[in-house]
Order: C-alpha cells, then sequence, then structure tokens
C-alpha cells in the first residue's frame, strides 16, 4: 500500500516530504573528515543526526523500528571498533550477521540490496608508463583483473584488500577518467570497452533508494533509512589521506568479504555511487566485481567470459594494432 493511499494521505505526504527534503539537506551519501583517524567519530556523529531525524517522525518511525536502527547501527560500529583491535574474524561475523541473518528483521538485510543488473556496457582504464610493458596483442588480459601470480600489485582499495585482485569498473568513461584523476590531456592511458554479455545479480550500495521517498510505501521508507545506514558507513571519503592503512574502507570491504564468503557466483558484484564523481555534480556507479580463486589459474575464466572487452575507439593508444 503506497502513502497516498492511507487515510488523511495528503497529510501523510506533506510530512514524508518534509522527511525527504531533511535527508537530502542532511549530505548522508558520503561522510568527509579530513583525517583517517576521524573516520569512526564522523560516521557516529552522522549517524546520531540521522536518528535525531527519524525521531522526530514518530507517525511514521515507532520505538519498535528505533530499537533496530540503534542495533543495526551499534552492530557497524561494534564491528569497526573490534576489527581496529585486530579481531578481524569477530568483525566479520558481526557484518556478515547484519547482511545474511534475520537477526535485524524477518529476512535477511542483503535481500534489500539485491539487484539484477541489465546495464550492457562498462569502462576500465589504465595508465602505463612505458608503452612497451604493454602487449597490444593481450590487450584483454591487460585490462582485465591483476593476475592471481602477481597479487603483489593489489593495494588497499575501498572494497578490496592488499593482495586479492578485483576488477573495478565504471559505469562511464567520464567514471574512468575522475577515479584515475586524468584528463583528455594525460598521456599515456588507455580504456577498454566492457560489453556484458547477460544481466548479473548485483548488491546494490547505490543511493537509489533515497530518491522519491514520497511515492514509497511507509515499509520502503523504513528499509531505506537502515540502508543509508551502511551506505554511510561505505561512503567515507578522507581529505588528507598520507597512511597505507584506510579505516574508512574497513566496513566496506568486510561486505565484501561476506558477500565472497556465500559462494554464489551471480552475486559476487558490488555496485556503489563514485565518490569523485559524485564530488564533481555527476552520478557515475562503480561496479567491483569479486573474482573466484582456483588453483593454477590466473584469472578468473568465469567471470571473463561474462564479458566481451574490447579498446574504446576514443582512448586506444594502440590505434595501429590488430587485438585478440
Amino acid at each position: 500500500m503506497k502513502i497516498i493511499s492511507f487515510l488523511k494521505g495528503e497529510v501523510m505526504m506533506e510530512i514524508v516530504e518534509m522527511l525527504e527534503k531533511e535527508i537530502k539537506a542532511g549530505n548522508f551519501i558520503i561522510i568527509e573528515c579530513e583525517f583517517d583517524y576521524q573516520c569512526y567519530r564522523a560516521f557516529l556523529k552522522k549517524s546520531l543526526q540521522l536518528r535525531k531525524i527519524i525521531i522526530k517522525y514518530d507517525n511514521i518511525f515507532d520505538e519498535a523500528y528505533l530499537k533496530v536502527f540503534n542495533r543495526l547501527r551499534d552492530s557497524i560500529l561494534k564491528a569497526w571498533r573490534i576489527y581496529e583491535k585486530g579481531d578481524i574474524r569477530s568483525a566479520s561475523n558481526i557484518i556478515y550477521n547484519i547482511l545474511f541473518s534475520n537477526k535485524y528483521l524477518n529476512h535477511s538485510l542483503a535481500d534489500e540490496f539485491e539487484k539484477e543488473s541489465k546495464v550492457d556496457l562498462l569502462y576500465r582504464g589504465r595508465i602505463i608508463n612505458d608503452h612497451d610493458l604493454i602487449d597490444a596483442k593481450r590487450f584483454v588480459k591487460q585490462i582485465f583483473h591483476i593476475p592471481f601470480d602477481k597479487r603483489n600489485l593489489v593495494g588497499n582499495e575501498r572494497y578490496s584488500i592488499s593482495g586479492f585482485p578485483c576488477l573495478y569498473l565504471a559505469s562511464s568513461v567520464e567514471g574512468v577518467k575522475a577515479e584515475l584523476n586524468i584528463d583528455d590531456f594525460t598521456e599515456n592511458f588507455f580504456i577498454g570497452d566492457f560489453e556484458v554479455k547477460r544481466p548479473f545479480k548485483c548488491f546494490d550500495l547505490t543511493p537509489f533508494f533515497l530518491k522519491d521517498l514520497e511515492k514509497m510505501s511507509l515499509i520502503e521508507i523504513k528499509m531505506a533509512m537502515l540502508k543509508l545506514l551502511l551506505l554511510m558507513a561505505c561512503s567515507i571519503k578522507v581529505n588528507n589521506k598520507k597512511s597505507t592503512y584506510s579505516s574508512n574502507y574497513v566496513i566496506p570491504q568486510l561486505v565484501t568479504a561476506s558477500i565472497a564468503s556465500k559462494r554464489k557466483y551471480d552475486y559476487r558484484c558490488i555496485k556503489y555511487l563514485s565518490i569523485k564523481s559524485y564530488e564533481n555534480k555527476r552520478f557515475d556507479d562503480n561496479y567491483v566485481f569479486i573474482p573466484e580463486y582456483h588453483q593454477d589459474e590466473l584469472y578468473d575464466h568465469k567471470l571473463l567470459s561474462l564479458f566481451n572487452i574490447t579498446p574504446n575507439k576514443n582512448y586506444n593508444i594502440f590505434k595501429e594494432l590488430t587485438y585478440n
């Protein structure tokens, strides 16, 4: 049942519109802090701000809901604390239970994030320092995920830990350039087109669920606020990043580990909003695919079969060569 079908629907509509304005004004999608050590407190402060808004709208959010909201927020904070104490296993279990148990809802929270993606084309870029290092005849593998025998090249990223290669793709060429901090005047980079051959399931952490709250049912609005908590914990930006450890990556990396442990291949993908694009007032999505490791294989060939990979015609440094 949609809100507009309730008795006194116009009054409820006005209330929801006020709620939507407060959520937008609160800037909850991206949390910024100056230094890495401030990430935990930045999330705590923002989550308390969100809770304060929710309490105001007690005609939508009752006491039972507030308990669920508090329990979810406290669990995220607990996972973060004990991770930084070195108890990574317990932290992983907490995030896994948040996503896949019925502890918080009468179904798993992950069900609310699971979407079938029908995107047709994605993109990936690469910066190189020496053209001779790139074998144009092996373009596909040069632009695919880092091979498993070169784990030493894999750094710490938002949704992947050091040493485990993931495949990051963007929804647009502009999104690729934003992530790589390059423009059309940058030399020595190329972009590959990843034509998607079939639909795939993904864990959708983009803030699409905040759009048009007035068109949602009350249940959908309540769920959106819970989803926003997890989105906030995964979308923290540190302005002065000088360390190899990234506190703002703790929760998103635990989300990745939880999804990977489910061993459901068609679910091994996370879709999220590009923070760098968002800062440029664009809404580009990124996709991180979690490869499955198989002994004696350098690449995830099942993942590779999802795409038809070719050089992007506008950003191709090997225009005179033939590709395989």
